[in-house]
């Protein structure tokens, strides 16, 4: 059973910004309503009447009637600046900076100090968003000097900050414009959770009360999915997006239909879908938002202790941005194989200033040589960070004089940014018309056909917006994906009623910060079930690039609040800040306001005359939705999402969205995979609380070149068994594996995976921002990358491998980082052009086997019992001995057929044993016994 939640639009309090305007009238109404209640609801009203208080101290201060009547001697120069301010709720032209500066506030607090000395010698859009500040409220911001007594410096930083917010939100009205939304919505936050108390606290009084707390019943109908909640909501836009008045519309939310790739026939769907995604290559692009704080994790360089962002994790043995890099790298070589043609995709990168993050980023993609990609196929542009905003007065947080504690608000920016940083024409000369886009705190999207039959999906259904989704349990911390149907009048002067209702239908997101306010309520798919019935929300998206580009340049002319999808300021988290007034820790209920990148959705409806949903039917899904411009694509959540968000609390049980829940989840997946191979032996990952105690049951990592797709990893491994306890880790693409038992550990490596690297001509230069150029002359280590058959390789059958391995007892290891201490471990080292091999035998102990570039070495039984006959041989010409032939059948699944060439047969075939003999005194072959 599906849930559907229908409301009737309510509209936001108006916020006039007349001087006449009382907003006291409905405050006081609402007092005496809340008289009934209890007096934690008392409290909450308390709360909300200083918010509103200081909200209109705001109001008044902007629009007291002050005369521009001439140019302080201190601002020679700004009657050439013009600031006009397009407020939310009013047009309140600030058309100088001279008036702020004639303002009481100002002058009151900004004298009698080096403040003013130093502000002359800033930049006069600096000078304006600093006597911005007064005005607004935010005097504290200024009034402590810095401890050296230097102002400059301190100053033109705070500045420069406020000039990024102050452009950003330049279509609400700048920093103005930003601190009078924030208000609102803590406003309006406020105001829902003391109305969600008072109405709980007469429904616990009403013990025959059986409907949801906001009033109105929720409805049951039949959907095609399973996950999460039911309610009743007030939309999120203040406006509709037709510009209909509120009570003119209703909007409905109903389980959203999808591709169902967890479902009976799934796999095939997903095979399917994914090879569509990966003919679609050479017109997709990624979008990586990785600006993100990452407070939660706690990370810190081990060196310096400075605090890192979340996209430094080192997870698995490298950093998440690499882990994203790698994934693209092998849907691009799968290409390759499957073409003969190299594809570079061009990646956009969000950074921002939090933790360094910009910095770290840049310099973690030049200390990698931007993993053999050219800087031109990358575009870094930054996010600006915003002030967080105490909820309990709107003051801004302070963490020492002149600095803010500022933080990026939400990756919602992300669209606003494309068009402002000019990214959408960057992809657009690339010949781009879509995306992907994944967050860097989720190392598992690419996990076998994720990404891939999500774009697949969008691409071949000219769709312009799609979300990857999985199942979501009851109360998460996570948004949840519906199909919203909007219930529209629109005026039609030729019908009898003046108009027609029609209906606008959109997949989209509803962020769980907005249940409360929506009147949402979380309910379980049934009976019994710890799943809701609307599906998790897990920012894997599909995006049509003109389509989004389209909706930013029509929020951005409409102006206002539209171009950043889902404005939500969250009230549930606490703050611990060091106070520099009281010198001292104390914990705020404070936030930031924020955008949703997935709520771009929200603006790519489709319309239609009649419901794509009928009453008569139970609400089930028609033919038609198969139009819409959203869709859906849903799969098991392991093979979806599983983040590392927060540091584990070491005496918690819990590790969902922490790194140890990323590993765990890894290595379920991992345990899938061996299954699928067909290894008769693979041991359990454990419980939970047997994998915090003990590590996992065992351990499979691997380059995802080596599929990416797991049906093509399991034609390259057959049969074998990895044993309890046991370590296998296959850092290479090139891989054949039949029969071949580990017990211990056994370590593949190779330095070339996917291909080699040609020596650059000229050292791209940087102007600071993410963009790159090529300056013919100058000398570079950096070179391309070329996907090709110069790699390593190894080709292993009816081999036993055994070692004590992995010291499971070490309290050093950290299995999510992939720091593991063993005793004993097989290794396999492939440097350039190499390969292994090994046939009928068993490698015993502690072993090295490294392979230079440009030989082969074979590895078989001795002549002595246990012992090993070792054979190293120059390769010859450009062609392996071995390799992997891809096609693709109808179906879409990629066929594998192992090809040898002669050069093989001169040491496998018994027939030429003496051959062989002979060869082995020639000086070019090493030959020893183990």
């Amino acid at each position: 059973m599906g849930y559907v939640c229908c409301h009737k639009r309510q509209p936001e309090p108006a916020m006039h910004c007349s001087l006449g305007y009382s907003m006291h009238s409905c405050w006081g109404g609402w007092v005496l309503a809340c008289m009934h209640f209890s007096c934690v609801v008392a409290r909450c009203v308390l709360q909300l009447h200083n918010i509103l208080h200081s909200f209109q101290q705001l109001l008044k201060l902007l629009q007291c009637p002050i005369v521009f009547e001439r140019i302080p001697v201190l601002l020679p120069c700004q009657h050439s600046l013009q600031a006009p301010l397009h407020l939310l709720y009013g047009h309140l032209p600030l058309q100088n900076i001279g008036i702020i500066a004639h303002n009481p506030l100002f002058v009151c607090y900004c004298s009698g100090t080096g403040l003013l000395d130093a502000m002359s010698q800033l930049p006069l859009d600096q000078q304006y968003v600093l006597m911005c500040l007064p005005v607004m409220g935010q005097k504290h911001v200024l009034m402590l000097p810095p401890t050296d007594g230097q102002w400059l410096q301190p100053l033109s930083a705070l500045a420069a900050a406020l000039c990024r917010v102050e452009t950003f939100y330049d279509s609400m009205g700048g920093l103005i414009g930003y601190q009078l939304k924030s208000l609102q919505l803590i406003l309006a936050a406020s105001n829902c959770q003391a109305n969600s108390e008072a109405a709980a606290a007469i429904s616990n009084g009403n013990s025959s009360s059986k409907e949801p707390s906001n009033g109105t019943a929720a409805t049951c109908n039949n959907g095609t999915s399973n996950a999460a909640s039911n309610g009743t909501t007030v939309p999120v836009t203040e406006v509709p997006a037709n510009s209909l008045t509120d009570d003119q519309a209703h909007v409905t939310y109903h389980v959203p239909p999808g591709l169902d790739l967890a479902g009976e026939g799934g796999r095939q769907l997903g095979v399917r879908a994914a090879a569509q995604g990966l003919l679609a290559m050479p017109y997709l692009s990624e979008i990586l938002p990785v600006g993100g704080a990452g407070d939660r994790l706690g990370l810190k360089c081990e060196i310096t202790k400075d605090c890192l962002p979340a996209a430094m994790l080192p997870y698995c043995g490298r950093t998440m941005m690499e882990g994203l890099i790698r994934d693209l790298q092998a849907k691009e070589y799968l290409y390759w194989h499957l073409t003969g043609t190299q594809v570079t995709t061009p990646v956009a990168i969000m950074t921002s200033d939090a933790k360094g993050n910009h910095a770290r980023i840049i310099g973690l993609m030049e200390k990698n040589d931007w993993f053999g990609r050219s800087p031109e196929s990358f575009r870094l542009f930054r996010q600006p960070l915003v002030p967080v905003i105490d909820a309990s007065d709107g003051r801004w947080l302070l963490i020492k004089p002149l600095q803010l504690v500022m933080k990026p608000g939400g990756h919602g920016a992300i669209w606003k940014l494309m068009h402002d940083e000019g990214v959408f024409d960057w992809l657009q000369r690339q010949g781009r018309s879509a995306a992907l886009l994944r967050q860097i705190s989720n190392p598992m999207a690419g996990v076998d056909t994720t990404l891939l039959a999500l774009a697949g999906t969008g691409f071949s259904g000219r769709r312009a917006f799609g979300f990857m989704s999985c199942e979501r349990v009851v109360g998460a911390a996570e948004g949840m994906n519906v199909l919203q149907e909007h219930k529209v009048w629109v005026e039609d002067s030729s019908h009898p009623e003046g108009g027609t209702w029609q209906y606008e239908y959109a997949i989209t997101n509803v962020e769980y910060t907005e249940f409360e306010r929506l009147g949402i309520t979380d309910q379980p798919m049934h009976e019994g079930s710890s799943h809701s019935a609307f599906p998790a929300n897990t920012n894997i998206l599909y995006v049509g690039l003109a389509a989004a580009r389209a909706a930013v340049e029509k929020a951005i002319a409409a102006g206002g609040g539209d171009v950043l999808p889902s404005l939500i300021f969250n009230l549930k988290k606490k703050v611990k800040v060091l106070d520099p007034f009281l010198q001292g820790e104390r914990e705020v209920r404070a936030g930031r306001m924020e955008c949703t990148m997935q709520n771009l959705a929200d603006s790519l409806t489709t319309r239609t005359k009649q419901p794509l949903t009928t009453a008569g039917s139970g609400g089930k899904l028609l033919q038609q939705l198969d139009a819409l411009k959203t869709f859906m694509v849903y799969n098991m959540r392991r093979k979806v999402t599983s983040s590392a968000k927060k540091k584990r609390d070491p005496r918690s049980p819990h590790i969902h969205q922490t790194p140890e829940g990323a590993f765990y989840d890894l290595q379920r997946n991992a345990w899938q995979v061996l299954q699928r191979c067909g290894m008769r032996d693979v041991p359990a990952v454990g419980d939970v609380q047997e994998y915090l105690e003990h590590g996992p049951g065992f351990i499979f990592l691997f380059h995802p070149a080596l599929g990416p797709l797991w049906d093509i990893i399991a034609q390259k491994v057959r049969g074998g068994a990895l044993m309890e306890g046991s370590e296998l880790v296959m850092e290479v693409a090139e891989a054949r594996l039949v029969d071949v038992t580990v017990d211990g550990s056994l370590l593949i490596k190779a330095d070339n995976v996917v291909g080699h690297v040609e020596s650059a001509v000229s050292k791209p230069s940087s102007d600071g921002n993410g963009r790159y150029s090529n300056n013919k002359g100058n000398s570079s280590s950096n070179g391309r990358l070329e996907y090709s058959a110069v790699n390593g390789r190894v080709h292993m059958m009816n081999v036993t491998v055994q070692n004590i391995g992995v010291d499971w007892h070490h309290p050093g290891n950290v299995y999510w980082q992939h720091k593991v201490n063993r005793h004993e471990a097989c290794r396999v080292l492939l440097h350039g052009k190499s390969e292994f091999e090994a046939y009928d035998c068993k490698i015993s102990g502690n072993q090295i086997f490294e392979v230079p570039d440009g030989y082969r070495m074979i590895v078989t039984s001795g002549s002595v019992t246990g012992s090993l006959s070792i054979q190293l041989l120059p390769l010859e010409g450009d062609i392996p001995t071995w390799e992997w032939r891809y096609s693709m059948e109808p179906s879409g699944a990629v066929v594998l057929e192992f090809a040898r060439n002669t050069s093989l047969d001169l040491w496998s075939s018994p027939l030429l044993a003496a051959q062989r003999q002979s060869l082995q005194d020639e000086e070019e072959v090493l030959h020893f016994v183990i």
